[in-house]
């Protein structure tokens, strides 16, 4: 978590594999987008993570190239994907803006207001331009400085910049955006269309895994990021029906997954495991659980685990309930229903 002058950063990016990188550049973009200027109130939170995720996959295309951008982004979509199912695509939850009125702000957090808000400034974004919108950019930060403010303040300021650019074209296409509609319209945006460059190759190994005589073999990921190893394990997860436990664990050894350091990686692959009911994966996804605190990756492995074995999972969870971070600790028992 950003805080100013310092950084607290989660032990799960230390992965053995110099992998895991953008966490940090997520942090040190919230030097600007939560610091410098933050939203006013968590109704309008996509100010502070939704520019953060932006400006983490701008530096990430800075650094690997212009797909890095769209391959983050597919991952983020994803995620963006799982929150609008748990909540429910006409959830209040699921909006740009929030109505907190009674409400705990906890029991609203997800990825929509990272991933949604992406969307919004990446729409913006390729409204007005790159070039343009990197104007836009420093613009907004230096009027907010030390400040806060809402979505409607953004709003303004956005108009303002660009009415006043001189840009005939650009007029023309701010005055057709549809500021309501992307504010207060819950479930999913309207995707875009991605680079698939770095994604391709993820999806064509997924698809071997649908054939059951498929023989896997460790070469097949050798030339992979941590990645794109996870959009592989993601897009496995989806499969209907799901592999079966021999197969499930065929994966997860072939591959070394289920004895890598990356917990990114190891906890993708053990929600196959329980989707499979790989029993043999329990130890170490009990183990993963007790050593673990973010809700990235404990949250939705315990969901899976509850439908597997509740009792494991709520002994698991009396077990290490103090060890995790309070907005954790609440969460996770609300999902097993122990409110």
């Amino acid at each position: 978590m950003e805080n100013p002058i310092f950084t607290f950063a989660t032990p799960t990016i230390i992965s053995g594999d110099r992998q895991n990188v953008d966490v940090i550049a997520h942090e040190l973009s919230h030097s600007w987008s939560g610091n410098l200027v933050g939203c006013a109130s968590w109704e309008h939170f996509w100010l502070n993570e939704g520019w953060t995720t932006y400006l983490e996959r701008r530096i990430g295309a800075a650094i690997h190239g212009a797909p890095q951008f769209d391959f983050s982004a597919i991952i983020g979509w994803k995620s963006l994907e799982d929150s609008v199912a748990l909540f429910g695509a006409d959830h209040e939850f699921t909006k740009l803006i929030i109505n907190h009125k009674g409400v705990d702000p906890e029991d609203a957090f997800s990825s929509i207001p990272y991933e949604k808000g992406f969307h919004f400034l990446y729409y913006l974004d390729r409204l007005v331009g790159r070039e343009h919108f990197d104007k836009f950019i420093p613009h907004y930060f230096k009027t907010w400085a030390r400040k806060s403010l809402d979505s409607f303040q953004f709003k303004q300021t956005f108009l303002d910049f660009f009415e006043g650019y001189g840009n005939d074209e650009i007029k023309e296409k701010i005055a057709q955006i549809p500021w309501e509609e992307r504010f207060y319209s819950p479930g999913l945006p309207p995707k875009p269309e991605f680079n698939t460059a770095y994604v391709d190759s993820c999806l064509a190994l997924a698809e071997k895994w649908k054939q059951a005589d498929y023989h896997p073999s460790s070469a097949d990921v050798e030339s992979f990021t941590a990645n794109q190893i996870l959009v592989f394990l993601q897009a496995v997860q989806n499969f209907t029906p799901p592999l079966d436990a021999g197969r499930s664990h065929l994966l997860g050894t072939a591959y070394n997954i289920s004895s890598s350091k990356n917990v990114e990686l190891k906890a993708a692959y053990y929600l196959i495991a329980l989707a499979a009911e790989d029993k043999s994966q329990l130890p170490g996804i009990v183990d993963l659980l007790s050593s673990v605190g973010r809700m990235k990756y404990v949250r939705p492995l315990y969901r899976k685990l509850n439908e597997l074995d509740r009792d494991l999972a709520v002994k698991t969870f009396q077990e290490n309930k103090d060890f995790y971070p309070s907005t954790t600790k609440g969460q996770l028992a609300k999902d097993l229903g122990l409110n």
